[in-house]
Parts: C-alpha cells; sequence; structure tokens
C-alpha cells in the first residue's frame, strides 16, 4: 500500500468550493465533498459517455451533478430524506421559462391566512408573521404539479431557512432571534439565483438517477459499474440525523431511520453509534461495491480517522479499511492523507490527530 500526503486536497473534500457553482451550491451540506474533486477524479480515470459511476452515499448529488456535467453516467444511492429531496431537484431537468413564468406567479399573489398548521418547532424559529408567509407560499407551491412543485419547495426551504432564527452548532439547532428579511423578497431572490444557474451549467446529456435505497440492502446491478466515487458517514459523526430538521419540517419530510445508516443502532429510543456495527456495515458496503464493480473498476472512497473524546481516544480507519478492501478481492493502490486536524476533548486536551483519507482501489 502506497501511503502518502496532500494536504491541498484537503479543502476539496468540504463543500466549500461549491459556494457559488451553479446548481452545487443551492444546498450547503457540510458533509459534502466538492465538485472540484469529483471532476478532478473523473477525469484522472478517463470515463466515457458509455461509462458509469456508483455513489452509495450520494448526499446531495455532488458527484451525480458533476458525472451530468461531464456526459458520464452515474447512479447513486442516499437514505437521508432531505439529503435525497435536494439530490432530486438537483439533478431534475426543467423548462427554465416556464419556471420563470410560474414564479411571477407565485410571486405576485396576494397574502390571505393559511390553513396550514405550523408544527411546535417551526413556531420556534420563526417571526410569526415570517411562518405565516411560509405557510402561505408553501400551500401555493402545493397546488402546482410536477417537478416544478420540487423546486419551488427546494426554493421556498432555503429561504425560509435564511428568514429563521435558526443557528446550527453541530447537531444542535439553537434560537437566536433576530431582524430577518422579508420572506417573499427571500424567496424571490433565491428562485432567480436558481434559475440563472440552471441556464448557466452545461450538461451532456448523460443518464444520471438517484435511488432511495440502504446500499447494505438493495440488489445492485453485478458487474455494472466502472468507477466509484463516495464519501461514507465518517466514523462517530451523527450531526447529519438531526441537524437538518428545519428543512425536514419545512418539507414535510420524514427523519432519517437510525437502521438506515452507517454504524448508527437504536437503543431507548435514540440513534446511538456503535464502532463494532460500523465495522460490521462498512464490511457489508465494500463487499456490495465489489460485487457491483466491472473488472478494472476503480474505487475513490473519502473516509476520516472518528474522534472519540468522552471515550479519549482516537479510531483509525486506514488499516481496517484497507485489510477490508483486500479481503474482498481490491487491490489498494494508494492512500492519501488529504487532511489532519487535532481531536479534543471537551477541555481542549488534545488526543491526538485524526486524519482524512482518499482511498483509491482497484478491482483486477
Amino acid at each position: 500500500m502506497k501511503l502518502v500526503k496532500n494536504l491541498r486536497l484537503g479543502k476539496l473534500a468540504t463543500d466549500l468550493p461549491n459556494r457559488g457553482l451553479p446548481v452545487y451550491g443551492w444546498f450547503p451540506l457540510k458533509e459534502a465533498f466538492s465538485r472540484p474533486l469529483v471532476v478532478m477524479l473523473l477525469q484522472n480515470l478517463w470515463l466515457w459517455r458509455e461509462d458509469r459511476v456508483l455513489d452509495p452515499f450520494c448526499g446531495k448529488g455532488t458527484t451525480l451533478l458533476a458525472c451530468k456535467e461531464l456526459g458520464v453516467g452515474g447512479v447513486g444511492y442516499e437514505v437521508h430524506p432531505v439529503f435525497l429531496f435536494f439530490c432530486r431537484v438537483g439533478l431534475a431537468d426543467y423548462d427554465v421559462p416556464s419556471l420563470r413564468k410560474g414564479a411571477e406567479e407565485l410571486l405576485s399573489s396576494s397574502f390571505r391566512p393559511p390553513q396550514l398548521t405550523p408544527s411546535p418547532f417551526l413556531k420556534r424559529f420563526f417571526p410569526p408573521g415570517t411562518l405565516q408567509d411560509l405557510l402561505f407560499f408553501k400551500e401555493r407551491i402545493l397546488e402546482r404539479g410536477g417537478g416544478e412543485r420540487e423546486f419551488f419547495l427546494a426554493a421556498l426551504a432555503l429561504a425560509a431557512a435564511e428568514c429563521s432564527w435558526a443557528v446550527r452548532d453541530g447537531a444542535v439547532l439553537k434560537v437566536r432571534e433576530r431582524r430577518v428579511p422579508p420572506l417573499r423578497e427571500a424567496l424571490a431572490r433565491r428562485i432567480g439565483w436558481m434559475c440563472d444557474d440552471l441556464e448557466r451549467l452545461q450538461t451532456r446529456g448523460a443518464e444520471v438517477r438517484v435511488v432511495e435505497g440502504d446500499v447494505r440492502e438493495v440488489e445492485l446491478e453485478e458487474e455494472s459499474f466502472d468507477a466509484v466515487i463516495t464519501s461514507p458517514p465518517y466514523p462517530g459523526k451523527l450531526e447529519y440525523v438531526t441537524a437538518y430538521r428545519l428543512e425536514q419540517e419545512i418539507l414535510d419530510l420524514p427523519p432519517p431511520p437510525p437502521e438506515k445508516l452507517l454504524g448508527v443502532r437504536s437503543r431507548g429510543g435514540k440513534p446511538v453509534f456503535d464502532l463494532e456495527a460500523y465495522l460490521e456495515d462498512l464490511s457489508r458496503v465494500v463487499e456490495k461495491l465489489y460485487a457491483a464493480c466491472r473488472e478494472g473498476a476503480e474505487i475513490n472512497l473519502i473516509l476520516s480517522d472518528g474522534c472519540f473524546p468522552e471515550e479519549r481516544r482516537i479510531f483509525e480507519v486506514c488499516s481496517p479499511l484497507c485489510e477490508l478492501a483486500e479481503r474482498v478481492g481490491f487491490r489498494v493502490r494508494k492512500v492519501t492523507v488529504i487532511n489532519e486536524r487535532f481531536c479534543t476533548t471537551p477541555s481542549r486536551k488534545k488526543l491526538g490527530v485524526a486524519r482524512e483519507y482518499l482511498f483509491q482501489w482497484r478491482k483486477e
């Protein structure tokens, strides 16, 4: 196994470079990686229109959108309802003039008291007037049909987050009361930006699709993929389970089921991370990937060590993951350290360095 260090790649394994990019920047997802990273990997692999890429943890769809942009086929799987929703919205094809006309009709509609009743959760995070506007526009959008409805709901959820009192602090949403912009204005800006993005993004007509499903359980087509570009949930990281509840409530989506999350088990009705379960789940995923890949397929997987301050330890993922890969038949070509961060206790005592890796394997 070749182990190298290239910390310049670290930023590319975050969502930061997606900000400002058309469509990629719609839904800010801290756990996502960037378009530049996926494009670099796709180009290094010399993939063509006939090739197919698999992303079994596709999140908001960065890999699939890059495939669509470069003209490479792709399939993704996702179990988190909020991520799945925004992934589908970002990958869909739209008639932009029709969207602009629909937006004009929506935004020019006169306010009337909504019939929808807000949940107690939403009442905590919005000024009363803003919440009434949110429910009013939601009712108008739900009257629409097809993909336009999903597009406008996505725009509404993103604009509403901008106009809320919600502040994300890790896995917790906190209330910070402040002056917020009028929702009608924020929604108009958001829809305008999104329509502009659709006109700016150039795609090449490749077939890409996202499927709701747990990759540990779904039946993947055997020997049908030429590459895998993905990033499984990191060990011990449960922020994504609750951090996007605001969007979940606005969109009327269910919470992510704990039994569908890697390494997560339900104990006493609460999702709890279990390291042994995580390794078992990861083993099943690697076996699935091997069966789904064609001979010569390249796997690019980003994963980090686990930081467990309560247990005062770091779980180093590199060796066990590479052992799993070799056990099922992959050849571990290269492992690149792309990030190094101190793992600290709540009192800021340093426990050591947790590393983030780009794993590159080949099926031979």
